[in-house]
């Protein structure tokens, strides 16, 4: 099924090129209304069925993805898992479509604003409204373990909040489904996630399980509670690198229960053994922190290793090393120019 696909849809390719998307353009059943976002592998749509109206999200594969199977794969996996679960804070896949010039995934349309444009344009949100958020998110998480699914990109691009302030997780296109083969992107590193919510298992180049989603969250929670992720930098190498060797930073803040930050610093440790298991054991400190006892000290920099062999440089060298390949793909591309 999955060769026959691809083949399909490189022979469609070599016919022409998958046109721009733009609003008003109709693809197989459904109207364009206007972009939701652009990623580095897909682009998302709200469109409306020339039926009937109904409002749906599409989602297109990046042009470079079209005749990768694994592009194929990723999408097939993530209608399985629209399909298999079945929770309010998960909006359904309802299909996978191959009518138009190249595979899109049809899914339930979820009003709302991003997490990540709710923290940009608030700041740092009151504590009681931060920790529903995240109880509704640890819930979610608990549904999606129990099923064997790891979402494995949690952050807040990749939540929606309702009016009403429910909690949506979108976009499963990096999950892990229980039994599924791994699949890598082709010209991708293999490295899943995003660097200012990936685990430090993750940033060694492991594949990630429920305890990864636990590590997001528990950075989700401290985005919402100090207005920014834990972590940052210039690049993607430094957070990276501050995430593994550099002490959790406090959370400046006058109203902030000491057993939250103990429940923080639990659900971001590096230690897997520290880290809660599970989204329910975070779930069940989190409705109750003031029992919660500040856990064994995390140190950092005992895991210097950073993928690409960079363990124990700091960020100063990544800089410096990140400013000397885009010197030479510059000076790559002017020699062939010239040339």
């Amino acid at each position: 099924m999955i060769l026959r696909s691809t083949l399909w849809t490189m022979a469609r390719g070599v016919v022409r090129s998958p046109e721009a998307l733009a609003s008003g353009q109709i693809v197989g059943s459904y109207r364009l209304v206007q972009r939701l976002g652009q990623g580095g592998m897909a682009t998302t749509w709200l469109a409306e069925a020339t039926a009937d109206g109904q409002r749906v999200v599409l989602k297109f594969p990046d042009v470079a993805q079209i005749g990768d199977p694994a592009m194929y794969e990723r999408f097939r996996r993530e209608t399985e898992i629209g399909r298999r679960v079945n929770h309010p804070s998960v909006p359904r896949c309802l299909e996978m479509r191959e009518d138009w010039q190249r595979p899109y995934l049809v899914m339930e349309f979820v009003a709302g604003k991003l997490l990540s444009d709710v923290v940009s344009r608030r700041g740092a949100l009151p504590v009681s409204e931060a920790t529903h958020l995240t109880e509704q998110l640890l819930e979610a998480l608990t549904h999606l373990h129990n099923h064997g699914i790891v979402h494995r990109d949690l952050k807040p691009e990749n939540l929606v909040v309702s009016p009403e302030g429910q909690l949506r997780i979108i976009d499963f296109g990096l999950a892990l489904l229980e039994g599924s083969q791994r699949v890598t992107w082709r010209g991708f590193s293999g490295l899943a996630g995003t660097p200012a919510y990936m685990a430090p298992e993750q940033i060694r180049g492991e594949r990630g399980g429920p305890q990864a989603d636990v590590y997001a969250a528990g950075a989700i929670l401290y985005e919402m509670l100090a207005g920014e992720p834990p972590y940052s930098g210039d690049n993607p190498l430094a957070i990276m690198y501050r995430a593994i060797n550099e002490p959790l930073p406090p959370i400046r803040r006058n109203d902030l229960p000491p057993g939250l930050w103990h429940v923080l610093q639990r659900a971001l440790h590096r230690d897997r053994a520290v880290r809660y298991r599970s989204a329910e054991d975070f779930l069940r400190d989190l409705r109750a922190p003031e029992e919660v006892a500040a856990p064994p000290m995390d140190k950092p920099g005992r895991s210097r290793r950073l993928p690409f062999g960079l363990g124990g440089w700091g960020p100063s060298y990544v800089v410096a090393i990140v400013a000397c390949v885009i010197i030479i793909v510059v000076a790559l591309v002017l020699v062939h120019a010239r040339g």
